[in-house]
């Protein structure tokens, strides 16, 4: 099995390696770097989600320009982003939260898509972004690691490295790899 990732971001490469380590030990993950047709710094989910979705696509368009794989082969294509959203529930109107959209497309163009990894950004943090910067950035100028978000991440700063970025994306991944695995789960009922 191959998997493309739409990244070469080595957090995005590495949670997909961890994702399938247990299914598909031997799967080949390969990280190319494609444009997502979104904001750099995604607002809402929905902007997210489609940043996610268009990378999928993107890379498959570029896979099989190029002939990076075979027919025969079973290939998936993933992309990931992270962004903010403001969510319905804010109590402030400055309140951000931060999300993961990790899409799987496959052979047939069949989508599925995770989120997850939800937490509210601390203000000083929101208010950046608000003011137009990016997340990764504004956390790698404070603690001066401009690779920071291809590294550990917000996640791990925010948590004193009890989780990181690797692992916030390797669950989401597994997920929606896990929808991808499980798809003829109605074929069970018959």
């Amino acid at each position: 099995m191959k998997i493309f990732v739409a990244s070469k971001n080595p957090v995005k490469i590495n949670a997909v390696k961890i994702a399938v380590s247990d299914s598909y030990p031997k799967a080949e993950v390969i990280g190319i770097e494609v444009n997502s047709g979104v904001s750099a710094q995604p607002m809402s989910d929905e902007e997210t989600l489609r940043g996610s979705i268009n990378r999928a696509q993107a890379l498959k368009k570029l896979v099989l320009a190029q002939n990076l794989c075979s027919a025969q082969e079973e290939v998936l294509f993933i992309g990931a982003e992270g962004g903010v959203y403001r969510p319905t529930f804010a109590n402030k109107k400055r309140e951000l939260w931060s999300t993961v959209w990790i899409s799987v497309l496959d052979q047939e163009e069949q989508v599925y898509s995770a989120s997850g990894a939800r937490f509210r950004l601390p203000e000083r943090l929101g208010d950046a972004v608000l003011a137009g910067k990016e997340l990764g950035v504004v956390v790698g100028a404070l603690f001066k690691d401009a690779q920071l978000k291809r590294k550990s991440g917000a996640i791990a700063v925010l948590t004193d490295n009890f989780i990181d970025r690797t692992e916030e994306y390797a669950s989401i991944a597994k997920l929606a790899i896990g929808l991808w695995y499980g798809r003829n789960w109605q074929k069970k009922l018959d």
